[in-house]
């Protein structure tokens, strides 16, 4: 199988892209679901005309593929905020609650371990739900 990495931002709705630049794909959606299933449709699409034109394929697009959606913080603290207020996400990252606020307006962008403490917080929030019996 194929694993192939989709990159997810966040503006006025979500959009995707391969992080492999040699497939010139993009799409967009209203809610992570619908992202989701356009941009298989646009690959699919894509793939099947670059196939048709004979143009060269990267490996990981000529099997059975499985996508790895990498959501940018930006988009990950868009989806989480319908589950969880983002006061919870400051208070389980230790990150300034202004802070989180920039980067989800994408005034700025995280450092990677800054992008992985926002992470493991909301994994932490979803641990501690998943215990509640």
């Amino acid at each position: 199988m194929g694993k192939v990495i989709i990159n997810v931002d966040w503006t006025d709705n979500y959009s995707a892209a391969p992080a492999n630049g040699d497939i010139a794909c993009v799409s967009t959606g209203r809610t992570l679901d619908e992202l989701k299933r356009n941009m298989a449709e646009a690959l699919e699409f894509h793939l099947d005309g670059m196939r048709k034109d004979g143009e060269a394929i990267p490996e990981e697009f000529n099997a059975p593929l499985t996508i790895d959606w990498h959501l940018s913080i930006r988009a990950l603290l868009h989806y989480t905020e319908k589950l969880v207020p983002r006061k919870a996400i400051a208070k389980a990252t230790g990150i300034n609650l202004q802070q989180l606020t920039h980067y989800a307006s994408g005034w700025r962008h995280p450092r990677p371990e800054m992008r992985q403490r926002i992470i493991d917080g909301v994994h932490k929030i979803s641990e501690e739900l998943a215990a509640i019996s």
